[in-house]
């Protein structure tokens, strides 16, 4: 007998609680990895040298552990698949501390800066370090593999009318009894599937083959791996699919980003995002007050948009029109010299300030600094709702949306009157998708600066 979770409204796994273990235990064993390779080298700069402030020692220690965390890095030595196999890791880690320790030595030779060091402490600090490493690790596997239960990824699998495995032991969803189908033509559908996914890392779908097409559609913005059940693959002997618990799958969405992609832009996000909004509250603050005093109503317009996996969230702007005239769905599109729009609104769209208080969504996760932009519901190219027009339109949801992204430095900016519009704005975000580099966030960020004044802002 099969049971399925019934509620719905929130994650119905332990995908946040997992992956919080998995940052914590990365963060963890980075720092031991530190003590490991400081103790070994301190203990024996202790008896060798009979100091442990001694200046070979000070000199060499704080060249050697960036050099082993580059190369423990370069070893895949912090991957969830190292961190719990015992074997890999104490390997993985050993070579990268040799592979350091050479480096270090070689380089201060070639730099004739050898009389700094000693050859003593070099050998028998590295002998020391590397067995507190090893071992360590080694203790450290066991464990991340019991905290883990043996599996770093958390997964889900959505029923649609076709029983999975019996055998998994995975959260299953009877999709049919909490009302919910693969229609793209229904935003708010699509937001509660990305609700039960969110924070997962792997997602099955066991639906009839009629059903996969649907799915497929559905789930390409989810952002993570997502495969169908797919047992006739077998059957012809394909050999580029996966396996569920026996059953052949076949992977229909995956992320663009890795865990570590996602920890790095998330990162460059609040590093650029907290000062941005320090240095500019003053400014700001000024904003608020002159939309005050020049219309009736509140500074900030909050607006529902489509976030990442096809979540709604709720984006804040500064206010740019009349309250009375507030369009919250953006059905109508805005004209130049448009009436709903006040006299200081005019200007900070001209200028794009109206969307500074989008670095409050930044900070609080529904954005990035740079990614696709986010769009209403109501959203129109010329009389076609987004989706449409384009049917891949939800795969650009796969990152959170953007202050800035690809489109907008392309110009492809203002209103969507026609269909061309919204394609030319689609396959720049899907580049940018399939291009990502956190080198490229940036240079894209240097980009905006020139383009923050445009003709079709208005």
């Amino acid at each position: 007998m099969i049971a399925y979770q019934s509620a719905i409204g929130s994650n119905l796994t332990d995908a946040p609680s997992k992956q919080a273990i998995r940052t914590r235990l990365v963060l963890g064993l980075a720092v031991f990895d530190f003590f490991a390779i400081s103790l070994g080298m301190v203990a024996v700069a202790l008896v060798y040298l009979g100091q442990i402030d001694h200046k070979r020692l000070v000199i060499f220690l704080p060249l050697l552990l960036p050099v082993y965390y580059a190369f423990a890095a370069r070893q895949h030595s912090y991957r969830l698949n190292t961190v719990i196999n015992a074997g890999w890791s104490m390997s993985r880690a050993g070579l990268s501390f040799i592979f350091a320790t050479a480096t270090v030595i070689l380089a201060l030779f070639f730099l004739k800066a050898s009389d700094e060091l000693s050859r003593g402490l070099a050998l028998a600090g590295g002998l020391v370090s590397v067995a507190f490493l090893v071992i360590g690790r080694a203790l450290f596997a066991t464990y991340a593999y019991r905290k883990l239960d043996g599996q770093p990824q958390s997964e889900i699998v959505l029923v649609d009318g076709l029983e999975p495995p019996a055998v998994c032991n995975a959260p299953k969803i009877d999709v049919a009894r909490l009302g919910l189908r693969p229609d793209i033509n229904e935003p708010a559908m699509l937001d509660r599937l990305g609700k039960i996914i969110n924070g997962v890392d792997r997602v099955i779908v066991s639906c009839e083959p009629g059903q996969r097409g649907a799915w497929a559609l559905a789930l390409k913005g989810a952002g993570i791996n997502v495969e169908v059940l797919a047992p006739e693959l077998d059957e012809i002997g394909a050999i580029t699919h996966n396996r569920y618990h026996g059953t052949a799958t076949a992977l229909i969405a995956s992320g663009p980003l890795t865990p570590v992609d996602r920890f790095l832009k998330r990162c460059l996000d609040l590093a650029l995002a907290i000062p941005a909004m320090i240095i500019l509250s003053p400014f700001m603050g000024a904003v608020a007050l002159a939309i005050k005093l020049d219309s009736p109503g509140p500074f900030l317009f909050k607006q529902s948009r489509i976030g990442m996996g096809n979540r709604m969230f709720a984006m804040y702007k500064f206010r740019s029109m009349y309250t009375d005239r507030l369009d919250h769905d953006a059905s109508k599109l805005t004209t130049r010299n448009d009436s709903r729009v006040t006299r200081i609104g005019k200007f900070i769209r001209a200028t794009s300030i109206d969307e500074l208080p989008q670095l409050l969504n930044v900070i609080r996760g529904d954005m990035s600094i740079v990614g696709p932009r986010p769009h209403a519901t109501g959203a129109l190219a010329g009389d076609a709702l987004y989706w449409e027009v384009a049917t891949h339109y939800w795969s650009r949801h796969a990152v959170k949306p953007g202050l800035t992204g690809l489109a907008q430095v392309k110009g492809f900016r203002g209103n969507t009157e026609t269909s061309l519009d919204l394609m030319n704005r689609l396959q720049a975000d899907l580049d940018y998708l399939e291009e990502w580099s956190l080198g490229r966030d940036i240079s894209l960020i240097i980009k905006t600066f020139g383009v923050l004044i445009h003709r079709n802002a208005f």
